[in-house]
């Protein structure tokens, strides 16, 4: 749920972005399929199985989750893009403290798959510690919580991560994925139902 620093997204609003539904499909059909909404919320979860911020994925052990609800090991993560709260003693967000959740998750063996702002310039930039990161091409529309429509003037670039359990990160090499690809893969498998309640969060956008 990627943060929206626009001043006229509501501040209710800004950590609850969704992702498009055909993005989502996509990169399941192009990348690998997950099992799991990382950072989600009974309102605008995506997977049957999600995390809610109360649940904190962040002090969650994702390999045990992932065996008590039945599902393969694979976590789809759009995580919120707001600063990291240093106010609390338990962490709940913050880029660096996903990131690095997600490197000792892929360690115990759970596969896990980001969309996130391309800043490779920042220090929490998942260089080290991803397997593979894909530069999108093109920009990437996200479904406001507020209007329930999609917001494709996005300004900025994104990109996804895959922290792969049995693939050391070695510097990970970027790489690219073309956005209208993604969608048009996403748009197939939705007619096809494959993944139920993303094919319902289409409905829901076009309707």
């Amino acid at each position: 749920m990627i943060l929206d620093h626009r001043s006229n997204t509501a501040k209710e609003h800004r950590d609850t972005w969704r992702t498009d539904p055909r993005m989502i499909a996509g990169l399941f059909e192009l990348l690998r399929p997950c099992y799991i909404d990382g950072c989600a919320s009974d309102e605008n979860h995506l997977l049957p199985e999600y995390f809610t911020k109360q649940e904190n994925c962040l002090q969650l052990n994702w390999r045990l989750e992932a065996k008590k609800r039945g599902v393969p090991p694979a976590v789809y993560v759009n995580p919120p893009f707001s600063k990291e709260d240093t106010t609390v003693a338990t962490p709940y967000n913050g880029m660096a403290n996903f990131f690095r959740k997600a490197r000792a998750e892929a360690e115990r063996g759970v596969y896990s798959q980001w969309l996130f702002r391309a800043r490779p310039g920042e220090g929490w930039f998942p260089w080290l510690l991803a397997s593979r990161i894909w530069f999108i091409v093109g920009r990437v529309g996200f479904v406001s919580s507020e209007t329930l429509k999609l917001d494709d003037q996005q300004t900025e670039n994104h990109c996804v991560a895959e922290f792969i359990p049995d693939e050391l990160p070695f510097m990970a090499t970027g790489l690219a994925l073309n956005r209208d690809d993604i969608i048009s893969a996403g748009e197939k498998v939705i007619t096809k139902g494959k993944y139920p309640i993303i094919t319902a969060r289409y409905a829901q956008l076009m309707s």
